[in-house]
């Protein structure tokens, strides 16, 4: 019995972490729509279990944007690098390479 319990620990410890996307939006900022939709299409194409996505409205909760130094929006931060304005694909693909890369050494220096 004590096996199985170590084999299951064991296969969560080796689990990949998901890499955190966080995006800083208002209702009244004009551009966030379409940079939430861009962040949505680019990490939908790696399923559920690879990302997850933080959405912070700073109308609702203005005390979040000051927590991380957010003074624009929309601002996307993906393993503490962070871009703002519309995020063009290929940008957020380089910030999550980063962001995995970082993962990865946080887990083998464990």
């Amino acid at each position: 019995m004590a096996d199985k319990k170590t084999r299951k620990a064991s296969t969560k410890k080796d689990e990949p972490a998901k890499i955190e996307v966080v995006l800083f939006k208002s209702d009244t900022c004009a551009f966030c729509p379409r940079a939430e939709e861009v962040v949505r299409r680019t990490i939908e194409d790696f399923g559920s279990d690879v990302f997850t996505l933080k959405v912070i409205n700073v109308s609702e909760n203005p005390e979040a944007a000051e927590e991380f130094g957010i003074f624009a929006l929309p601002t996307v931060m993906i393993g503490g690098m962070s871009v703002t304005g519309i995020p063009e694909p290929d940008m957020l693909m380089k910030m999550v390479l980063g962001a995995k890369v970082m993962t990865n050494k946080k887990v083998v220096s464990k």
